[in-house]
């Protein structure tokens, strides 16, 4: 299912912003240094992993991720832990995301509003990806001080957080809850991660 979410993502980023809506235009804003940045001019996969690791740092709220990814284990994990999980998320995440963006093949999108997500200072950008058959995505946004960060990205009612969630739920029932195991497990992929794709 991850899979699936992340090579969905790659269709998104080329778009022109629709609106003057602040939450589109942030989202506007990171697909076009997405394509012109990190595909087009990066010449390998070295210099495309360094900069959607920059991009993902300072976009994704990757603490609150980190939180909701974890749930209950969260409150049990100590603050080394909670670093160093977060850590080690975002490492594999990156290398995930760098690879599944190899995909993208210029399908556009259509953002076609916002609206007021339950939790406090969160919005939802609703968008479309013209595919065939259409693909529905909703970004869910924090929006801080004026600025907005990604806390979560649903691809046809499937969230990617909740994704992670289940997934880290299993492995961490199945290793007597140990945050130490998962974070190992994180590392351990993220080491031995193969690209399917070669930027040339």
């Amino acid at each position: 299912m991850k899979k699936i979410i992340l090579t969905l993502i790659c269709a998104l980023w080329a778009v022109p912003a629709l609106c003057a809506d602040p939450a589109i235009e942030f989202m506007d804003k990171l697909a076009k240094e997405i394509i012109e940045e990190g595909i087009l001019s990066a010449k390998t996969t070295t210099e495309r992993e360094a900069f959607f690791s920059e991009k993902f740092t300072t976009n994704l709220d990757l603490k609150n991720i980190s939180q909701m990814v974890l749930g209950i284990y969260w409150k049990k994990a100590s603050d080394q832990e909670k670093n160093d999980f977060i850590k080690a998320f975002t490492d594999l995440t990156t290398k995930t995301w760098t690879d599944r963006f190899g995909l993208y093949q210029g399908q556009d999108i259509v953002f076609q509003g916002t609206r007021n997500a339950p939790q406090k200072n969160q919005i939802y950008v609703d968008s479309k990806i013209n595919d065939n058959p259409p693909i529905e995505v909703i970004w869910r946004l924090r929006q801080k001080d004026g600025s907005y960060k990604i806390v979560d990205i649903v691809v046809e009612d499937v969230s990617m957080v909740m994704s992670y969630r289940n997934e880290y739920t299993a492995f961490l029932q199945q290793h007597q809850g140990s945050i130490q195991a998962l974070i190992d497990e994180l590392n351990t992929k993220a080491k031995n991660f193969k690209y399917s794709e070669t930027k040339k």
